[in-house]
Protein backbone atom coordinates (compact mmCIF):
# COMPACT_ATOMS: atom_id res chain seq x y z
CA UNK A 1 0.00 0.00 0.00
CA UNK A 2 1.45 3.35 -1.02
CA UNK A 3 -0.78 5.51 1.16
CA UNK A 4 -2.61 4.82 4.36
CA UNK A 5 -4.25 6.70 7.19
CA UNK A 6 -4.24 6.23 10.95
CA UNK A 7 -7.15 7.78 12.78
CA UNK A 8 -6.81 8.96 16.36
CA UNK A 9 -9.21 11.04 18.44
CA UNK A 10 -9.34 14.45 16.71
CA UNK A 11 -6.31 13.68 14.49
CA UNK A 12 -5.56 11.66 11.38
CA UNK A 13 -2.11 10.92 10.01
CA UNK A 14 -1.82 10.15 6.32
CA UNK A 15 1.37 8.25 5.49
CA UNK A 16 2.79 8.47 1.99
CA UNK A 17 4.72 5.19 1.82
CA UNK A 18 6.56 5.80 -1.44
CA UNK A 19 9.61 7.77 -2.49
CA UNK A 20 7.90 9.98 -5.11
CA UNK A 21 4.74 12.04 -4.84
CA UNK A 22 3.95 12.74 -8.47
CA UNK A 23 0.18 13.13 -8.58
CA UNK A 24 -1.03 9.83 -10.01
CA UNK A 25 -2.15 8.98 -6.51
CA UNK A 26 -4.54 11.95 -6.34
CA UNK A 27 -7.76 9.94 -6.03
CA UNK A 28 -6.43 7.84 -3.15
CA UNK A 29 -4.90 10.85 -1.40
CA UNK A 30 -8.04 12.97 -1.68
CA UNK A 31 -10.16 10.07 -0.43
CA UNK A 32 -7.92 9.65 2.62
CA UNK A 33 -8.19 13.37 3.38
CA UNK A 34 -11.97 13.37 2.98
CA UNK A 35 -12.37 10.17 5.05
CA UNK A 36 -10.30 11.79 7.80
CA UNK A 37 -12.56 14.85 7.77
CA UNK A 38 -15.66 12.64 7.77
CA UNK A 39 -14.33 10.80 10.84
CA UNK A 40 -14.20 14.10 12.73
CA UNK A 41 -10.48 14.81 12.61
CA UNK A 42 -9.61 18.34 13.74
CA UNK A 43 -6.00 17.92 12.56
CA UNK A 44 -4.77 16.20 9.43
CA UNK A 45 -1.07 15.44 9.36
CA UNK A 46 0.69 14.31 6.19
CA UNK A 47 3.78 12.17 6.83
CA UNK A 48 6.29 12.60 4.00
CA UNK A 49 9.23 10.91 5.74
CA UNK A 50 9.59 8.35 2.91
CA UNK A 51 9.19 10.88 0.09
CA UNK A 52 12.38 12.01 -1.68
CA UNK A 53 10.77 13.79 -4.63
CA UNK A 54 7.63 15.86 -5.15
CA UNK A 55 6.48 16.73 -8.68
CA UNK A 56 4.27 19.72 -9.46
CA UNK A 57 1.16 17.52 -9.36
CA UNK A 58 2.25 16.24 -5.96
CA UNK A 59 2.54 19.83 -4.77
CA UNK A 60 -0.95 20.36 -6.15
CA UNK A 61 -2.23 17.47 -4.02
CA UNK A 62 -0.80 19.08 -0.90
CA UNK A 63 -2.22 22.50 -1.78
CA UNK A 64 -5.65 20.98 -2.45
CA UNK A 65 -5.58 19.13 0.87
CA UNK A 66 -4.50 22.31 2.68
CA UNK A 67 -7.30 24.32 1.05
CA UNK A 68 -9.89 21.67 1.86
CA UNK A 69 -8.79 21.61 5.50
CA UNK A 70 -8.47 25.39 5.78
CA UNK A 71 -12.00 25.89 4.43
CA UNK A 72 -13.34 23.54 7.11
CA UNK A 73 -11.25 25.02 9.96
CA UNK A 74 -9.17 21.85 10.23
CA UNK A 75 -5.49 22.10 11.09
CA UNK A 76 -3.23 20.87 8.28
CA UNK A 77 0.37 19.93 8.90
CA UNK A 78 3.18 18.17 7.11
CA UNK A 79 5.79 16.08 8.92
CA UNK A 80 8.99 14.27 8.01
CA UNK A 81 10.01 16.55 5.15
CA UNK A 82 13.55 15.92 3.90
CA UNK A 83 15.87 18.63 2.53
CA UNK A 84 15.01 18.01 -1.14
CA UNK A 85 11.27 18.28 -0.60
CA UNK A 86 11.72 21.25 1.77
CA UNK A 87 13.70 23.01 -0.95
CA UNK A 88 10.82 22.62 -3.41
CA UNK A 89 8.28 23.84 -0.87
CA UNK A 90 10.53 26.78 0.04
CA UNK A 91 11.01 27.83 -3.59
CA UNK A 92 7.24 27.87 -4.01
CA UNK A 93 6.85 29.85 -0.75
CA UNK A 94 4.64 27.08 0.64
CA UNK A 95 6.71 27.00 3.83
CA UNK A 96 5.00 30.30 4.64
CA UNK A 97 1.56 28.67 4.32
CA UNK A 98 1.97 25.06 5.45
CA UNK A 99 2.69 24.11 9.03
CA UNK A 100 5.80 21.94 8.53
CA UNK A 101 7.35 20.00 11.40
Amino acid sequence: MEMRAEHHPDKSIIFVDKNKLIGVESETFQKLVQDSIDKGSRTISIDLSKVDYVASWGVGLLVHAYTTCHNKNIRFEINGVNDKVMNVLSQLKLTEIFNIN
